[in-house]
């Protein structure tokens, strides 16, 4: 995805940067963790966010959005809790036509649209993953993490099959169709019900286990979680775990060696323009 993405109003041509999006995500960043604060829930910065915080003191420069984690009854409560009218949570619990297994909470002044998945429309956004507890034996964890990446890919194909232009995939489509009657929110609401079998509290090892970027390697010591420590992230002083080194490293390897050029772009395929721009008719360029 470039840098820039263009909208169009009244035959004007008006840019959304990089930059902006970062200053809306900023914005939605306060807004988050003075909730969080006043109603005593733990977060962490998560992924390439906390990758982020580390490496460059803020956003990885080609990244636009913001990952958080939360252990899972933090998570939960901040589901029944958040009501904002700027700032809107969607996740699978609450909205029926949402598919993915985790929450957001996104700017409704801004509007997104996705160009290679049939997913809610939202805007700039923040991806909120629930932490819970893992098997502590390797077979164990094998299996269970096998299920919650069967229950991905259902919900996958569901989000996908809009986008399955080939004739090759024609197939494809019909089987997952006939096979697979549910909607794609009904398997990201039993991945959630599988994820959570083992609970936080209780368990030697922890992790984020509702997307499956980096499956395989989400287990870690709750060790990790024992004690929060705050880095600098732009501006604002933010909460990781005091494990953080353990945790980029299980998850990056050498994670101050910057990646290739060519990889260095934004991991999300969509399109974005403010929503004060006009209806669904202004498309961006």
């Amino acid at each position: 995805m470039s840098e820039v993405t263009r909208f169009k109003k009244e035959n004007t041509e008006k840019q959304l940067s990089n930059s902006e999006i970062k200053e809306h995500l900023l914005e939605m960043l306060v807004e988050f963790a003075e909730f969080c604060d006043k109603n005593g829930l733990r977060y962490y910065l998560s992924g390439g966010t906390l990758l982020g915080a580390v490496r460059h003191k803020g956003f990885i420069p080609w990244d636009d959005d913001v990952d958080l984690m939360m252990p899972r009854k933090d998570y939960e409560n901040l589901l029944y809790l958040w009501h904002d009218d700027r700032y809107c949570l969607s996740s699978c619990e609450k909205n029926r036509d949402y598919n993915t297994p985790f929450a957001r909470i996104w700017d409704t002044t801004t509007k997104l649209r996705w160009t290679v998945i049939n997913e809610k429309e939202i805007g700039v956004f923040m991806d909120i993953f629930p932490l819970d507890g893992f098997p502590t034996g390797d077979l164990q964890t094998k299996i269970h993490l096998m299920r919650i990446k069967m229950l991905r890919s259902l919900v996958n194909a569901e989000v996908r099959q809009k986008f399955l232009k080939n004739e090759k995939f024609r197939l494809i489509k019909l089987l997952l169709r006939k096979l697979f009657r549910k909607s794609g929110n009904h398997y990201a609401q039993r991945l959630n019900v599988v994820a959570k079998k083992y609970k936080f509290e209780s368990c030697q090892y922890v992790g984020v286990k509702t997307t499956t970027v980096h499956l395989f390697r989400e287990k870690n010591p709750k060790s990790i979680y024992s004690e929060t420590v705050y880095l600098p992230f732009e501006h604002l002083f933010l909460p990781v775990p005091v494990g953080y080194n353990k945790y980029l490293t299980h998850l990056y390897g050498d994670y101050m060696q910057l990646p290739p050029e060519n990889e260095r772009h934004s991991k999300h395929e969509f399109v974005i323009w403010n929503i004060t721009s006009g209806g669904e008719d202004n498309l961006p360029v």
